[in-house]
């Protein structure tokens, strides 16, 4: 985020913000909703009879003169409310369906109504209804209230805080919101920020409403508290706790649920996003396909795409896509776009508070695993060091690391001049010794990928379109970190039996082994030489940008290739082989050990053979195989 030009990326967002809210669906309602009391006014007074017929079937009104329609279909199903203030009634006629698919007859039954446009709609039993506008299709069954106390702009353009608990930096709330668009914000200054800030309210403030809304063919059962609330259609609320102060976007393919104790307040869920099962949000923006269950909570944060939070807590945090965040555990202050990592058990990824201020923050890398039980201190910086591993029980000092597919972990065994919170390093681990974990979870984001409005695909111009070497593992930016970290390894002494940050730059507050040192440096060369073969083999360098052909030029210069590139591609050919080798005896040291200590293993586990990823990383070397020979004979 560092090196931005603040002012360009302000004018950037500016102008962004004006098309959003242009083309903003939300914007939209929102203008519809100032006319909300016009509407009341609509429509035809009740004539003699028709109030006589209400009266009869139980409803009490003390103004009927204030009780508007515009159809008498379905008058017979109206029995038992309690209206006040201003009402206009639409008409009712045929059945709608509910979250279930179980069809409701339109109608109303046993409510309270205050100040409210009701469409031909179903509602039934609701305690209270006050100040909203329901679209013909909606289902509301069993509820509590209902209402809008205050005007409101159902939190759009609020500010939330993710990074430090010090609330120094803002993203700001819009229903097309996505994570680039979250990085720029946080990338601003504070006086960019007031400016941007001032903009936003000069822009939404004429737009706030005096009604809350239930969109077209959206359902509402049994839920306790709903203030000022934009559900939009084809929501799905069902038990739902509390909802405030809230947008819920669906659309007809990619609905929102709220359900199961489900709580929510001043944030807003886009499409497809679910909150279920206890799930607790405040002051948050779920992206596209996100989800809090479980008794998960997060509190001002933004959720990205295809990201689940359940059970643990999320707090003043960016979190990108795929992250796996199943158990109770902790996370604050995180800045983390890339995301696809995992927070797992017990992990506390959260000491941001020195005594004095909670104002110390996380970057974590892309693809990061923080392990059972760990305990992460602030501020720590892992962007440079994507898709490492934080072991079982490890606590890790501030620190900034940079070295890629890295396991850190407890010494094994310790030198008495290291202190014991200086822990040991692994660099390069998860491609040499664990690279089916990178294998999996390559596929896994390229088949879970839930997202319209985020476009996740690596590289656009790439030929090679689906697969492990489609992924983001080969971008040109983590192969570049790659790079560097094999120099800094390079370049310490090779006479001592262990190293510091002071001989290797990047080690953060960690030591490695000489002797590990060399095996990082050959793991870093086979990553290496497989992004020089899955480069040279996507495209014409013709078609390669100024920033890929500087690259791979200093990785071949790393690599000592000579000036014969394709003879060395050549000789480095049964890499491919060897590395479905080593992932396969990986995966047979974990079988025979499954076999040593269960009886049963093998009735219930497929042998690594069989495993589905190692059968579509089979077709993909082979692929990469064929297209190196196609390479290795051009001129």
């Amino acid at each position: 985020m560092g090196g931005k030009n603040v002012q360009g990326i302000l004018e950037d967002l500016s102008a962004k913000l004006d098309k959003v809210l242009a083309a903003s669906e939300l914007v939209a309602g929102l203008r519809r909703l100032t006319q909300a009391d016009r509407r009341l006014l609509s429509g035809r007074p009740l004539s003699y009879g028709e109030r006589l017929c209400l009266e009869s079937q139980g409803n009490i009104c003390a103004d009927w003169a204030r009780v508007r329609i515009e159809s008498d279909a379905g008058m017979e199903t109206i029995r038992n409310n309690w209206f006040e203030g201003d009402v206009l009634i639409t008409g009712f006629h045929g059945a709608w369906p509910g979250p279930d698919g179980r069809t409701w007859p339109a109608g109303m039954a046993n409510c309270r109504v205050l100040d409210a446009v009701i469409g031909n709609a179903c509602l039934y039993h609701i305690a209270r209804l006050e100040r909203q506008v329901i679209e013909d299709g909606a289902v509301l069954v069993g509820l509590g209230e209902l209402d809008c106390p205050s005007p409101t702009l159902f939190s759009l353009g609020q500010a939330i805080h993710p990074g430090t608990e010090a609330g120094t930096r803002s993203v700001w709330i819009w229903d097309s919101l996505t994570l680039d668009d979250c990085m720029d914000a946080l990338s601003l200054t504070a006086d960019a920020q007031k400016t941007f800030q001032q903009k936003l309210e000069a822009s939404l403030s004429p737009l706030r409403s005096r009604f809350g809304y239930v969109g077209k063919g959206a359902s509402v059962l049994h839920a306790r508290h709903v203030h000022g609330a934009y559900i939009g259609p084809g929501t799905s609320i069902t038990g739902a706790s509390l909802i405030r102060e809230a947008a819920l976007l669906s659309t007809p393919e990619e609905r929102c649920v709220v359900a199961e104790e489900g709580w929510i307040e001043y944030s807003l869920l886009q499409p497809g996003a679910r909150v279920e099962s206890g799930g607790k949000v405040s002051s948050s923006v779920l992206l596209e396909h996100s989800s809090v269950a479980w008794g998960g909570m997060v509190f001002q944060s933004v959720v990205g795409p295809n990201t689940q939070v359940n059970k643990g807590e999320m707090s003043t945090s960016l979190v990108g896509p795929f992250v796996g965040f199943h158990h109770q555990s902790l996370l604050i202050s995180a800045i983390w776009p890339e995301g696809r990592g995992n927070i797992a058990y017990g992990a506390n990824v959260g000491s941001n508070h020195t005594g004095k201020k909670p104002d110390q923050e996380i970057r974590p890398g892309e693809g990061n695993f923080f392990g059972l039980g760990c305990s992460i201190k602030f501020p720590a910086n892992y962007e440079d060091s994507p898709y490492s591993i934080i072991a079982t029980g490890v606590s890790t000092l501030p620190q900034r690391l940079a070295f890629p597919f890295s396991l850190i972990n407890q010494p094994l065994s310790s030198f008495p001049e290291l202190g014991p919170a200086i822990n040991e390093i692994v660099p390069g681990w998860m491609w040499s010794d664990n690279a089916y974990s990178l294998v999996r979870r390559s596929y896994k984001f390229e088949g879970s990928n839930e997202a319209r409005r985020h476009d996740f695909t690596p590289d656009k111009a790439s030929t090679w379109k689906t697969g492990f070497f489609a992924g983001r593992i080969f971008l040109s930016g983590l192969a570049r970190k790659v790079l560097k970290a094999r120099q800094s390894l390079r370049s310490a002494p090779t006479d001592k039996p262990y190293h510091l940050e002071n001989e290797i730059p990047g080690l953060g507050k960690n030591f490695v082994r000489n002797k590990i040192r060399d095996r990082a440096v050959a793991a870093y060369e086979d990553y290496l030489v497989f992004f020089l073969m899955r480069t040279f083999t996507d495209r014409p360098q013709s078609a390669w940008d100024p920033e890929l052909h500087e690259l791979t030029a200093a990785i071949a210069k790393e690599l000592s290739t000579g000036a014969d590139l394709k003879a060395y591609l050549a000789a480095q050919r049964p890499r491919l082989q060897a590395l479905h080798e080593n992932i396969l005896a990986s995966l047979t040291r974990d079988d025979k050990r499954g076999r040593q200590i269960f009886d049963d293993y093998a009735d219930f586990h497929s042998p690594p053979e069989e495993d589905s990823a190692m059968a579509r990383l089979d077709k993909d070397l082979k692929e990469l195989g064929q297209r190196l020979d196609s390479f290795l004979k051009t001129r």
